[in-house]
């Protein structure tokens, strides 16, 4: 019962500061009609702010993967909400993921790239969006965090295909 309290808090905690970004970010885009200069220190504030939150979920990975996993999830759902229906341009919350990609460090592989992780999560939600432009820049963000998932494998899913090899003494 303890550590389901401590999880639950955790999660309550993650969530509270992903709401605090979300309005922190949409604060500077009101102040900026609409639009996110990315060079700017205001920018370079948030996304240090998104940082230290992910250290404050503590050392231990593993005793903080459902807060961490939980905030991803309700992130990459902000960044792609639409007013209405997909129309080939990036939802108006796109640069979003910059800061979601700035907290990847506290996933742990399983969650980032495994078979129900964030990167299978988010390719379900980019199926609505539909054909989505590898070469717009606009979408950069969102190529910035999948990197971020990713890391620098050519196959997301190869390493947990691979048998695992075991030293023998």
């Amino acid at each position: 019962a303890v550590v389901s309290t401590q999880s639950t808090g955790r999660t309550k905690c993650m969530r509270t500061q992903l709401l605090s970004l979300e309005q922190l970010f949409e604060e500077l885009r009101d102040q900026n009609e609409g639009r996110i200069d990315r060079s700017s220190e205001e920018w370079t504030k948030i996304k240090d702010l998104a940082h230290r939150f992910a250290l404050m979920a503590g050392v231990d990975n593993y005793k903080s993967r459902q807060a961490v996993v939980t905030f991803h999830r309700e992130g990459i759902i902000y960044c792609l909400l639409r007013n209405g229906p997909p129309d080939g341009n990036p939802p108006s919350n796109i640069v979003f993921f910059d800061i979601l990609a700035e907290t990847t460090f506290k996933l742990m592989d399983i969650d980032k790239k495994g078979p129900k992780g964030l990167l299978a999560f988010l390719e379900e939600q980019l199926m609505r969006e539909g054909e989505i432009p590898e070469d717009e820049i606009e979408w950069g963000p969102l190529r910035t965090y999948k990197t971020a998932l990713v890391g620098s494998m050519q196959e997301p899913y190869a390493y947990y295909a691979q048998p695992m090899k075991r030293k023998l003494v």
